[in-house]
């Protein structure tokens, strides 16, 4: 699904991968370079595939958050040269794929992939001549990474926030009152215009959840 087309950039989001909604994965392209929001189990191959009919030379691997569903086959579009970013927290898991305890681990094999990049909270950088900004939203994980586009208003949150609801809390390293602090003080902070790609299903933006999320009021 194409959700923004202007001045050389797209971003596009395809549902991806083994869970009955996919996971939401966002392919976005300024001028032929490319980025890629996570990397879900057997995808690395659909991924690099999408990517070659778009004419995209994927240089960029963001990864949101690591749970299998987001990070399994980042290994493998890092063997194909890609750059992979991700929060310090996460990169401790994404390098040490031990860690994860066996009942988040699915039935996949995770294996290690080196981070390129580790990424603070608040840190500005630029990508494919894209201005980027990551927040640090810990609360579903730890190491939890929104990251916005603020040219083009749009944020990619993984699964902090979802259209009427918010990211599980109950897992390993989940905090509900980190979440909602996270919510709140981050994502909320955003402009109301803001479209949200949530980790799973429907795009919401702040505005809507400002207004309506039954769990999440902002103060």
């Amino acid at each position: 699904m194409n959700i923004y087309n202007q001045l050389q950039t797209t971003i596009d989001v395809y549902p991806l991968g083994p869970l009955g909604s996919g996971t939401n994965v966002g392919i976005i392209a300024h001028g032929g370079c490319g980025i890629v929001i996570d990397a879900p189990p057997d995808t690395a191959r659909e991924i690099l595939a999408i990517a070659k009919e778009k004419k995209i030379h994927l240089q960029y691997l963001f990864i949101t958050h690591s749970h299998w569903d987001h990070i399994t086959d980042a290994p493998l579009l890092k063997k194909q040269g890609i750059k992979v970013y991700a929060h310090e927290l996460d990169r401790q898991i994404l390098e040490n794929p031990e860690k994860i305890k066996p009942e988040m681990r699915s039935y996949w094999n995770i294996d290690r992939c080196e981070v390129d990049r580790v990424l603070g909270d608040g840190e500005k950088f630029s990508a494919c001549g894209l201005d980027i900004e990551a927040l640090w939203v810990p609360g579903h994980v730890p190491g939890g990474t929104a990251y916005f586009f603020r040219n083009q208003s749009i944020c990619f949150v993984g699964d902090t926030l979802f259209a009427g609801t918010v990211g599980r809390s109950d897992l390993p390293g989940g905090n509900k009152h980190t979440l909602f602090k996270s919510i709140r003080e981050k994502l909320y902070a955003l402009a109301d215009g803001t479209t949200i790609i949530p980790g799973h299903g429907h795009l919401t933006t702040v505005g809507e959840e400002k207004r309506g999320n039954p769990y999440v009021r902002p103060r």
